[in-house]
């Protein structure tokens, strides 16, 4: 196992990403578009909140929004390095990458066998897309 060399990024296309991604977060307001559309919160559900928490140096809110928050910033700078891998052999990335979906899906599943529906982030939306389809056709959730 040996790892491959970092690779120099294209600042100019970082930049212009970055700036885009902020103003679709800020001016337009989406949110989570997963929780819009189904109602049950996403597996990076309280992401957002978990690291304002991080910056006001508040680590157990932090961890209590959501207790992968300091994977993502670590994540990004890895694949803005080394955008084939940080390994040379394809198979550890793979290994790797399959690693940190079954770690990111099983803290969602506990989160949502601890918290879901009722305590935040973990909450119903009910005014979801499906949430009013299954009102429009009468059917009641018992959340």
């Amino acid at each position: 196992m040996s790892f491959s060399r970092p690779v120099k990024p294209d600042w100019k296309k970082v930049l212009l990403w970055t700036l885009l991604l902020a103003v679709l977060i800020l001016f337009l307001d989406l949110g989570c578009i997963f929780r819009k559309v189904t109602g049950i919160p996403c597996p990076g559900c309280g992401m957002t909140r978990a690291h304002l928490a991080a910056l006001r140096l508040d680590f157990p809110s932090a961890f209590f929004y959501h207790p992968l928050w300091f994977l993502p910033i670590p994540l990004a700078a890895v694949q803005l390095f080394f955008p084939r891998g940080i390994f040379r052999e394809r198979k550890w990335n793979n290994a790797l990458a399959v690693l940190l979906l079954i770690l990111v899906l099983a803290v969602y599943a506990v989160r949502m066998v601890l918290y879901f529906p009722d305590t935040p982030p973990m909450e119903y939306q009910a005014d979801s897309l499906v949430g009013w389809l299954l009102t429009l056709f009468g059917v009641d959730l018992p959340v």
